[in-house]
């Protein structure tokens, strides 16, 4: 599994990235342009569907895992940007996309350690840049 980013705080405003709210409704989705936060990948573990350096675009305001998908957590004073479920059983699996050199999951008994891990959004898209 990646490392993820070790953060003191989570949430930190690097640049800031004015985008159209048309646009966003159009490629992102309907939700309100407010909710989303952009954030910048960093590593091979989502590699080949998001690469280091993409700019991620997250829904903050959506904090709970109500279906599998790809979402920034933080747990144990990392934020990672995983594929995410739950299970029946109220586990929380986190997994890297990148199996070849990430093939560890990480579980979290949410009953126990709930408390301790932050969901702070679901990834909604991507913008990858090509050099050609």
């Amino acid at each position: 599994m990646g490392h993820g980013a070790v953060v003191d705080e989570l949430e930190q405003v690097v640049q800031h990235l004015d985008v159209l709210e048309r646009w966003v409704r159009e490629e992102v989705g309907s939700v309100d342009a407010q909710r989303v936060k952009v954030l910048t990948a960093k590593g091979r573990s989502m590699w080949p569907a998001i690469n280091h350096r993409d700019l991620v675009f997250v829904d903050v305001a959506q904090r709970v895992i109500d279906a599998p998908g790809i979402y920034v957590v933080h747990v144990a004073g990392r934020l990672l940007l995983k594929k995410a479920l739950i299970l029946a059983n109220g586990t929380l699996v986190l997994r890297s996309e990148n199996q070849t050199e990430f093939p560890d999951e990480e579980r979290y008994d949410l009953a126990k350690e709930g408390d301790t891990i932050t969901i702070c959004g679901k990834v909604l898209a991507w913008w990858s840049l090509r050099k050609g």
